[in-house]
């Protein structure tokens, strides 16, 4: 009993010291309404995977970029499918990506993983082309390819990890690069390629959405 009163001597002073009386009469006289000591369980809303700002890796359509860079840091992200143009693609991209602007991946099937891996999609603003993309993979079998909520916006943003394309030695091209072909057209270089039988380049044409890609050897361009 005197353990008692000593005990609420001490909360009466450490009330008062901080101003606390108010809040401790209110707290005190609180009483739930009748029938608030009982819940209804069924009313309680159900927690989705992938509900909310981040979409988790069970998301059907999209995956959330703490989820991505988790899985980038850990060395394991699948494919990483950057579809921003070249000129965006040089200023910075998530490491391990692969650049095939607009819809190309359409054309170059042999460039995917297996259908059971994950593929994520990325475009500048998670609004340009990544959705309608992964869910075209999606139909055509990769079952697991996703778009980047947010893109390449989101990413930076959050300071996440960024890669930069190295130049290519001996090229007299580089990414990047506007180049005019002797036929009149022109386009933005994609890629650049040196070997044996010299410099060939990957030039995005900007002739419609699907933004055609070319081979292209030095010999094409205009001087």
């Amino acid at each position: 009993m005197i353990r008692d009163r000593v005990k609420a001597i001490v909360k009466r002073a450490a009330l008062k010291a901080f101003g606390m009386e108010f809040d401790a009469e209110a707290r005190q006289s609180f009483r739930p309404p009748a029938g608030a000591e009982t819940f209804d369980a069924t009313k309680i809303p159900r927690i989705v995977d992938g509900s909310g700002d981040t979409p988790g890796p069970n998301h059907k359509e999209l995956i959330g970029r703490t989820w991505l860079a988790a899985q980038v840091v850990g060395g394991v992200p699948g494919m990483l499918l950057d579809i921003r143009p070249p000129e965006e693609w040089i200023v910075g991209h998530l490491p391990g990506a692969v650049l095939l602007p607009g819809t190309q991946i359409k054309t170059r099937l042999e460039l995917l993983p297996a259908k059971t891996e994950r593929i994520t999609v990325i475009d500048a603003t998670g609004a340009l082309g990544s959705e309608p993309l992964a869910a075209w993979l999606r139909e055509q079998g990769w079952t697991m390819a996703r778009a980047l909520v947010g893109g390449w916006a989101e990413w930076i943003e959050h300071s996440e990890p960024i890669a930069r394309p190295a130049p290519v030695p001996g090229a007299r091209h580089q990414l990047g690069d506007t180049v005019a072909l002797k036929d009149g057209r022109q386009g933005v270089v994609q890629g650049v390629r040196v070997g044996p039988q010299g410099e060939r380049l990957d030039v995005l044409l900007n002739l419609n959405e699907d933004r055609v890609a070319l081979d292209v050897p030095l010999s094409e361009l205009k001087a």
